[in-house]
């Protein structure tokens, strides 16, 4: 066992048994649900027992303790949300199965000769495909595969500084900057659906306006920044391909096609959802069974026993936490002592950043869209109180929803780390950083932006 599993070993019990013992006002129900999310969270952060484990522990528990009915702990599961990243992990095996993973990776490769325009590359393309698909796990899912086959092909070892390099650049620029684009973020349409339920309209030129410049681009820059402190190789990777060139096909094959068609149609798909109204979930179950079709499909349906269900597992657990956070009032204490500390502040900028701030801790007990569901109601009737307008109020609060410091807070990064070319720890670290260089300086940037243009 490692030094750090050593220490969540001991922290996480230890935290346990203080949040059970000390004095508060919290119900008993409400203490054993915080311990023993608490406890979790270690655990899974620094790993002394594989993370399903944890998951599969927390599940057990919240019902054995009366925290939450059966069916609603083990609830996840009959989520869209799941089955999304199953139908998600059974595509990308159409990458790595076939010729085709290590094809886009010389393809890739023979178009770069140093590690810092990969890595730039990628950040760009994070950008890109967060214009184009709205759902962050779904862009994940398909791009992970292709990094991952790069990272074979190019000799990187899971956890090497390459690796981590390149995961990271994809899975943070993807994610982070989906802040600022409206249609990128699932937190960003559940504010977008509170604000209409009271006749605010928000069009999806506006959000990139106030919000893009800074939160999206911005942020995405000083990734690219962060990436290439933290993890510059040594030496250059070998960008000259000599090791797998022999062992791809000259010509493409027809199982390569028949998955790259798949892909392109599930792309066209997720990304004209606004037009036909088709939820994403059930594209990537249809091109599942596309893919994995006996007579027709380039895999075999054998091949699905690669999926990483351990994964589906700990993404249920998940929302496990959050129903129990909620239901026991965890939420609504963390939201009420707020209120006194709003008072205080007498300018719209420090009130702002306070609303974004505010969603911070709540991104730590419960999916990031269920924050923004729980948070806007509460803020946009405070607003009036402290003469705010609706939409700086729901900009904040996105702001606030998207800044994560650790995988399990959100889908697309618990994805990217099953793929298990990054270490938790760089994950931790790269995440940390953005986040806190999102709230102080990014967020202090964006309402010094909001205050020139004068929009608030």
């Amino acid at each position: 066992m490692t030094r750090s599993q050593t220490i969540g070993l001991i922290l996480g019990p230890v935290l346990f048994l203080l949040i059970l013992l000390l004095p508060s006002d919290l119900s008993s129900s409400a203490r054993l649900a915080l311990a023993l999310t608490a406890l979790t969270v270690i655990f899974w952060t620094f790993e002394p027992v594989p993370i399903s484990y944890t998951a599969i522990f927390v599940l057990t528990l919240f019902p054995l303790l009366a925290i939450l009915p059966f069916e609603t702990a083990f609830q996840g599961f009959s989520g869209k949300a799941v089955w999304l990243v199953f139908a998600g992990m059974a595509l990308s095996l159409g990458i790595t199965e076939t010729p085709l993973g290590a094809r886009l990776a010389q393809y890739v490769i023979g178009r770069v000769d140093r590690y810092g325009q990969l890595v730039f590359g990628l950040n760009v393309l994070g950008v890109a495909m967060a214009l184009l698909i709205p759902s962050a796990v779904v862009r994940v899912l398909i791009l992970m595969p292709m990094v991952v086959s790069l990272l074979k092909t190019l000799g990187e070892a899971p956890g090497s500084r390459v690796s981590a390099g390149l995961v990271l650049s994809l899975t943070c620029a993807t994610y982070y900057s989906g802040t600022g684009i409206l249609t990128a973020s699932v937190p960003n349409l559940v504010i977008l659906g509170v604000l209409e339920s009271r006749d605010i309209s928000v069009y999806w030129s506006m959000w990139a306006y106030y919000l893009f410049p800074v939160i999206g681009l911005l942020r995405v820059g000083l990734l690219y920044g962060l990436i290439w402190l933290l993890f510059r190789p040594a030496r250059q990777p070998d960008f000259s391909i000599p090791r797998t060139i022999a062992d791809v096909p000259v010509r493409i094959t027809c199982a390569e096609k028949k998955v790259l068609g798949i892909l392109i149609a599930g792309v066209v798909m997720w990304t004209t959802d606004a037009m036909h109204g088709i939820h994403p979930v059930y594209i990537g179950l249809g091109l599942v069974l596309l893919c994995y079709l006996p007579g027709w499909g380039p895999l075999p349906f054998d091949a699905i026993k690669k999926v990483n269900f351990p994964l589906l597992i700990f993404i249920s657990s998940i929302f496990a936490i959050g129903h129990a956070l909620e239901q026991s009032g965890i939420n609504r204490a963390l939201a009420s002592a707020f209120i006194p500390y709003l008072q205080t502040l007498e300018t719209p900028v420090a009130q702002l950043a306070l609303m974004a701030c505010l969603a911070v801790p709540f991104d730590f007990l419960m999916d990031t869209a269920a924050v923004g569901g729980v948070l806007a109601p509460f803020l946009l009737d405070l607003g009036p109180q402290f003469g705010l307008s609706p939409l700086p109020i729901a900009l904040s609060l996105a702001i606030g929803t998207g800044v994560v410091f650790i995988p399990y807070q959100s889908a697309p990064f618990i994805v990217a780390y099953g793929f298990r070319y990054a270490r938790m720890g760089q994950f931790v670290l790269v995440m940390s950083l953005i986040s806190a260089l999102t709230l102080a300086v990014l967020l202090p940037l964006t309402l010094l932006y909001w205050r020139v243009i004068g929009f608030i």
